[in-house]
């Protein structure tokens, strides 16, 4: 039996999760034993304490990989390599087929565990729940500051502004099919009173999270972030581009 580690995390968050999850598709496939202990801190107890464990055990195990195991590090996994225990990391490894084939299985897995779950968790569930018995179209609206000032020099790090006139008009399209469109907004930074939407959520990436996965329809930058909740939930996304623009008959499904 072949054991699969991933040792070498990359990005935060959504990042990490779907770099895991390619591996772990993998894995499944061909019947390999996946470790990627970083899930503990990502799903379980995302708290300082644990956060804090999780870095020094990477450290440590990066260390120690790269005194006495660099030649057996990678971010490929090979059937004819008949080691017993492989140490990976990267952000390469894509098995885009095998996401959607091992789907159900890894749901299961990367779902947030409801037995963690805050009041305030449940109470937001609730609410969005007794949204859609009345008949309400949610539409998640991601609104991605922080590091977006800078990546891919400030191409999508957008004002106000244009989320509203973007959210007008989107609402405007949707109300011609016919749906009752419901905005609820979740950002990185607080969220101006200004922005055109029925609520606003400025919590932690879990709360945000699972506001997205709660969804109809999902909207914004492009961003692992939503592509994530896209994934687990199977909720069609908008992409804004990077001129502010959008397509409404666009609506893509994460597939991994």
């Amino acid at each position: 039996m072949k054991i699969v580690i991933l040792l070498e995390k990359y990005g935060d968050h959504c990042n990490r999760l779907f770099q895991s999850l390619h591996y772990h598709a993998y894995c499944i496939e061909n019947d390999y034993v996946f470790i990627n202990l970083t899930l503990l801190n990502l799903l379980r107890f995302d708290n300082k304490v644990i956060s804090i464990l999780d870095k020094i055990i990477n450290l440590f195990l990066t260390t120690v990989y790269k005194l006495f195991f660099k030649n057996i590090f990678s971010n490929r996994l090979l059937k004819s390599n008949k080691r017993f225990i492989e140490f990976v990391g990267g952000w390469d490894f894509r098995e885009n087929s095998l996401t959607i084939k091992h789907y159900q299985k890894l749901k299961s897995h990367y779902l947030f565990k409801k037995k963690y779950f805050s009041t305030y968790i449940n109470n937001l569930i609730f609410f969005l729940k007794n949204l859609k018995s009345n008949n309400n179209y949610i539409v998640g609206v991601h609104i991605r500051r922080g590091d977006y000032k800078y990546w891919m020099d400030g191409d999508y790090f957008f004002k106000d502004d244009l989320y509203n006139s973007i959210i007008s008009e989107l609402r405007y399209s949707l109300i011609k099919e016919n749906k009752k469109p419901f905005f609820i907004a979740v950002s990185d930074q607080e969220i101006n009173n200004d922005l055109l939407c029925e609520k606003k959520v400025s919590g932690n990436w879990i709360e945000d999270q699972i506001v997205l996965q709660n969804c109809d329809l999902l909207l914004g930058p492009p961003s692992t972030f939503t592509m994530w909740a896209s994934y687990i939930s199977r909720i069609p996304i908008i992409k804004i581009n990077k001129k502010g623009e959008f397509n409404i008959k666009k609506r893509i499904i994460c597939d991994g």
